[in-house]
């Protein structure tokens, strides 16, 4: 496996989910994003245990970027490899624009992202943006303070 072929398969997953993402299209996105999921930005963490959980925080993001008048989302890879002695895993790097009507809707952002091959088809099984989830939630508010609360309270009963 060649890094040329980690970055073409790395952004044929990009592409597919962001078009799935702009277009609601849940069963589509299922098909290149694992579940469990974890997603994370600076300042939160989120995992995605179920598909409903992933409809659920995938809506939340495409309604944060239909209001801020995003057109197109278009993600691509910076660089992608196999992981070391593994031919089914992937780490790369990709960047995030979006534009709208007035130009661009949100700053641009860099990301990280891990896929597996899972039953033979690849999925993004983490993602993690490099940026505050309060600047364009990404993460789901609500799931995001819910799970954090539950770390709080494990972290108190391990004490």
């Amino acid at each position: 496996m060649t890094q040329s072929e980690a970055v073409r398969i790395y952004q044929e997953n990009l592409n597919v989910v962001s078009r799935a993402l702009m277009e609601g299209d849940l069963q589509l996105m299922m098909r290149h994003i694992a579940v469990p999921n974890m997603m994370s930005t600076n300042d939160t963490e989120i995992v995605m245990s179920s598909p409903e959980e992933l409809d659920l925080v995938m809506s939340d993001f495409r309604n944060q970027l239909l209001d801020r008048g995003v057109e197109t989302y278009v993600r691509t890879c910076l660089d992608a490899a196999f992981v070391v002695g593994r031919d089914d895993m992937i780490a790369g790097r990709h960047k995030t624009e979006t534009t709208g009507k007035q130009g661009v809707a949100v700053p641009e952002y860099l990301n990280h992202m891990v896929l597996m091959r899972i039953d033979g088809q690849w999925k993004g099984i983490w993602l993690q943006a490099i940026m505050d989830n309060t600047k364009l939630q990404i993460l789901s508010p609500d799931i995001a303070a819910a799970q954090a609360e539950a770390r709080r309270m494990l972290n108190k009963l391990r004490r």
